[in-house]
């Protein structure tokens, strides 16, 4: 998988993607509870999820991240790369 932050190359699927994997040459960007932006792309990605007929379980996983990030300790800091 390819990452938008290069310190983030090392997190890898190791399942292939003929297994449902993440292909190593697809796109991925990660969002970590610490950005001040992850709670509201979440809502806005949960929000969207449900519009377009996603399952109520993928939307209520993405709530319960939100919850979790809410909950974080870690002092927001502004995203850079």
């Amino acid at each position: 998988m390819i990452h938008a932050r290069k310190d983030y190359n090392r997190l890898q699927d190791p399942l292939a993607a003929k297994d449902k994997g993440i292909p190593k040459d697809e796109p991925v960007f990660l969002l970590r509870a610490q950005d001040p932006l992850f709670v509201p792309v979440l809502t806005i990605y949960a929000t969207l999820a449900r519009l377009i007929g996603c399952s109520f379980n993928l939307v209520q996983s993405v709530y319960a991240h939100i919850e979790l990030a809410r909950l974080w300790p870690v002092v927001k800091q502004r995203p850079d790369l």
